[in-house]
């Protein structure tokens, strides 16, 4: 038998119902509303200056992307990524080497150099920005595992503390506070940036260290940057600058809370961090740097990472919605992890294929990244995989880094 109707609570409920429809109509008209607000809350001069300097590969893996599709110009961008590396996949080799025997200490690498010689080269370690996807970001105490592993290799290694959602500028100004004493105690710098740390870099190199005195700048030797933001993130312009409902309701909700600041740092990353008068001079400012780009590449069958990392859902929508898109880990488009043209000197280049995280994807002949400290099958990113990372890296590579350019094999 049916029970009979409570007429009573049907009315409760509706009203219920009536409040959350109007709730939500009432943040939805917020999110539009305020629109503009979130448009013009930020203050045109505290976003730093930024230029669209960007490489012909960026370019046409945005056109292969347009015209056939994304898994053709993720098979593009990996053979092109090959192509461009200067040290012609020795590096790439010589890391496979060493991830694959973590015993191998390779005779002529960084980890055989004498121990007076170690402690003459200083680490400089410089994070990006705390995400605010999927909780807790694990991309600094990773970080930090690195840090560890290069100090007991007996390099005078330096984690430097930047605010994590502070503006580029900001940022880099705090790199400069603090680095002079490390250039002038050491005989050899090596920097090494991870994604939006790469802007503070370039921003600290364009307006700090090109003042240096030579005898300085010539001990700049090799920077390294890990799926940095060498050329902007398509993500970051999602959020700073598109017109959606997801994007504007984060702007406007920043902006409610009194973090404009945090919306111009977003639309820093989203372009280029090169001066076009600046970027042209690198390899005359610092005679002996080498870079190092490690840039991941998708991994999934149809040209997306096969992670979650964050939303699916959303970097789906940015796939459609952005004006241009090209193969991405998840955060940053994998052609924009390279120096763009305008930057002349020696790029070597080392490929990973999985996502943003980088410690958990593969390299191009299968090995994982990180083999002893991640689980294929859990995405979960672990700190100790930086110590791993960073271990494998300073047995392969060449201490020919570290002499002067033309003594360079």
């Amino acid at each position: 038998m049916m029970a009979p109707l409570d007429f009573q609570a049907a009315g409760t409920q509706a009203r219920r119902l009536r409040k959350v429809v109007l709730s939500m109509f009432s943040v939805a008209g917020l999110a539009f509303l305020t629109l503009g607000c979130a448009q013009i809350a930020v203050d045109p001069g505290a976003v730093d200056e930024v230029s669209d300097v960007s490489s012909e590969l960026l370019k046409e893996a945005r056109e292969v992307t347009a015209h056939s599709g994304l898994v053709e110009a993720r098979d593009l961008v990996a053979a092109r990524l090959a192509e461009r590396d200067d040290s012609g996949g020795k590096l790439e080799e010589r890391v496979i080497q060493t991830t694959q025997d973590p015993d191998l200490v390779l005779p002529d690498s960084l980890a055989a150099l004498p121990e007076r010689d170690r402690e003459r080269v200083a680490m400089i370690i410089i994070p990006g920005t705390v995400t605010g996807f999927g909780g807790r970001s694990m991309t600094r105490p990773t970080l930090r595992a690195a840090a560890r592993a290069a100090e007991e290799a007996g390099f005078a290694t330096h984690f430097l503390e930047t605010p994590p959602r502070g503006g580029v500028s900001e940022n880099a100004s705090f790199v400069a506070n603090r680095v002079a004493p490390i250039f002038d105690a050491s005989d050899h710098i090596i920097m090494l940036a991870l994604s939006k740390g790469a802007h503070d870099l370039v921003f600290f190199l364009q307006e700090h260290a090109v003042d240096l005195p030579q005898e300085e700048r010539d001990k700049l030797d090799l920077v390294i940057t890990l799926a940095g933001t060498l050329q902007g993130s398509v993500v970051a312009d999602y959020f700073a600058n598109t017109f959606h409902p997801v994007p504007v309701t984060m702007r406007t909700g920043l902006h409610l809370s009194g973090k404009r600041k945090d919306v111009a740092m977003l639309k820093t990353i989203a372009r280029s961090p090169w001066r076009p008068d600046q970027a042209s001079r690198v390899g005359e400012v610092f005679p002996d740097l080498t870079w190092i780009s490690m840039a991941m590449v998708p991994d999934g069958e149809d040209g997306r990472i096969r992670e979650r990392l964050w939303s699916p859902r959303i970097r789906g929508h940015i796939t459609k919605v952005s004006p241009y898109y090209s193969p991405a880990d998840g955060l940053v488009e994998s052609a924009a992890s390279i120096l763009p043209d305008e930057v002349v000197v020696p790029e070597w280049i080392v490929r990973g294929f999985g996502s943003h995280a980088m410690p958990n994807g593969r390299y191009a002949d299968g090995t994982r990244i990180a083999p002893l400290t991640t689980d294929p099958d859990d995405e979960t990113l672990k700190p100790v995989s930086g110590g791993e990372v960073m271990d494998a890296y300073l047995r392969a590579l060449p201490q020919s880094l570290l002499r002067p350019s033309e003594l360079r094999g």
